[in-house]
């Protein structure tokens, strides 16, 4: 009952108090341009194609010779927009949105069955407000809560499969969890088309702290024990610059410097082994094409990650580096 009436607080306090008076008009269902996730966001809804290369897969990917060639990694997600309300007398906006995504990376040009390496899933309720101050550099103050969210992952069948019949001490560990987040930005692009600055910073908990991150079966772990996971919280400060005018860039190419640096967990599925604390970087530098009747943008980006494994049941595996280019829609 606390969790409910936890979650029903955040989203009144997030509410304008004006929003509930009779006599201003707000939307339903209107998708709004306030609190977008940077294309630097580890988990965003927004939507690439992505060709890589990487340097591991942990202990257990059957195939040896992965790093020779490139993997695809995509992202797909919508926003499902509930509420949108704007006040251009205070200029103040305020949206309640659902978010559904999801992350595939898949060994594409293996030659002969091209396995699905992992399958990450998430959705959830996001809310959020940004005030526009427009004081020199400093554009607007906006925070953003996300009340709850879940997450499953998903390693792939070719792969689960070759691991239990194939590979001793092979686990397969079951990622699904449900968290909060929180986290307050500082120059929101919104549908801010010059050069901005911009910076956001969050934490991220779990409501089953308990439960942990993961679940295992026996039955996937050949009879092992795996112990739960003893730290939950995760923290991340992102930086997003753009610019649309001086060299190389213009109004129709925005250029596009973004970064995310979060403190998370490596996991641990040994007692042997303790969890620990990592700092991972995801790094795009790229261009938009910019769209003036569509509404939504046509990237073109280099990606650099370092730090653990990102995807799912991977992530008690560090050292990882991901080079990619990539497309974005957005």
């Amino acid at each position: 009952m606390f969790k409910y009436g936890l979650f029903l607080s955040c989203i009144l306090f997030l509410l304008p108090p004006t929003l509930i008076g009779q006599e201003n008009k707000f939307r339903f269902f209107k998708e709004s341009d306030i609190l977008k996730p940077f294309v630097s966001e580890i988990r965003s809804n927004v939507i690439k194609t992505e060709f890589a290369f990487i340097n591991k897969l942990g202990e257990n990917y059957y195939i040896t010779d992965y790093n020779k060639r490139p993997f695809i990694e995509t992202h797909l997600g919508v926003d499902l927009p509930v509420l949108y309300y704007a006040d251009n007398l205070k200029k103040l906006k305020f949206s309640l949105d659902g978010e559904i995504g999801n992350i595939l990376l898949i060994d594409m040009f293996e030659e002969n069955t091209a396995p699905v390496i992992n399958t990450d899933y998430f959705f959830g309720l996001r809310a959020g407000v940004v005030k526009y101050i427009d004081r020199g550099l400093i554009k607007n103050i906006g925070m953003k809560i996300i009340p709850v969210f879940h997450e499953s992952t998903h390693i792939g069948d070719e792969f689960s499969l070759h691991g239990i019949n194939e590979i001793p001490g092979f686990k397969r560990i079951n990622i699904s969890y449900e968290a909060w987040e929180i986290a307050a930005v500082l120059n929101d692009p919104d549908t801010i088309s010059t050069n901005l600055f911009s910076v956001k910073a969050g934490i991220q908990g779990l409501w089953n702290r308990s439960k942990g991150y993961y679940v295992t079966d026996t039955l996937e772990t050949k009879g092992v024990i795996v112990p739960p996971g003893k730290k939950n919280m995760e923290f991340h400060v992102q930086f997003n610059i753009q610019r649309t005018e001086g060299a190389l860039c213009s109004d129709s190419w925005m250029q596009v410097l973004s970064m995310e640096i979060r403190n998370r967990i490596q996991f641990s599925y040994d007692d042997a082994i303790p969890e620990k604390r990592t700092w991972n970087y995801n790094i795009y530098f790229g261009y938009d094409r910019i769209s003036k009747s569509r509404g939504r943008n046509i990237g073109f980006y280099l990606r650099y990650y370092t730090g653990i494994i990102p995807n799912g049941q991977f992530r008690n595996t560090g050292g990882y580096r991901y080079v990619g280019l990539g497309i974005v829609y957005h």
